[in-house]
């Protein structure tokens, strides 16, 4: 038996490379078109131009930014009020509730008692109808946040406005020592959607 030389030997570990370049080359390609020749039918559809408004919460009142108590020359036992009107105008009723809180300061203040009441929706200062009590103590006990402060009437209609009436009483036993003592209040109405 003879056997190849070397040369007979390297041309056929060419020709079996060339054999197995052409063989990757063909398969590759097959590839390819198998890939590009697979394509499907597709369809699309869609919904353009879509809008997303927060609501609105928003309170006003009819005080035109002035004050609405102001009572002077009080003596042991004078009993004082005022109303103001708070409108609910936001957009949106789906509210966790509306409450009245506020601040205070002054050496008049262990002497002074508050009585805060409210009228029904729809309610004025010159209609308050029947009046439902909100808080009831020493103006210094008013809470001074959401958190802490009175509930109201929860808006369950926009615009709707409500009367809230303020009775403000100088202890009867105020003690002489006091003549003069002054003390403020500032009241916030705050209402927040759930």
């Amino acid at each position: 038996m003879t056997h190849p030389s070397d040369e007979q030997r390297d041309r056929r570990r060419a020709g079996g490379l060339i054999f197995g370049s052409a063989l990757i080359t063909a398969l590759g390609v097959g590839a390819l078109a198998y890939t590009t020749t697979n394509a499907a039918f597709s369809g699309t559809t869609g919904n353009t131009a879509n809008n997303f408004t927060a609501a609105t919460v928003t309170l006003t009142d009819d005080d035109f930014g002035g004050t609405n108590l102001t009572i002077g020359n009080m003596i042991p036992g004078d009993v004082s009020n005022g109303c103001i009107e708070v409108t609910y105008t936001g957009s949106t009723t789906d509210l966790a509730g509306l409450r009245v809180y506020g601040t205070s300061a002054g050496a008049l203040l262990p002497d002074l008692t508050l009585d805060i009441q409210r009228g029904a929706a729809g309610s004025t200062c010159a209609a308050p109808g029947a009046l439902t009590g909100v808080y009831s103590g020493t103006l210094a006990g008013l809470g001074t946040n959401w958190a802490t402060g009175s509930a109201g009437l929860t808006p369950t209609g926009t615009p709707e406005t409500v009367a809230w009436v303020f009775d403000v009483t100088l202890d009867p036993a105020t003690a002489n020592s006091q003549q003069g003592a002054t003390a403020t209040a500032d009241f916030t109405w705050e209402v927040r959607s759930n």
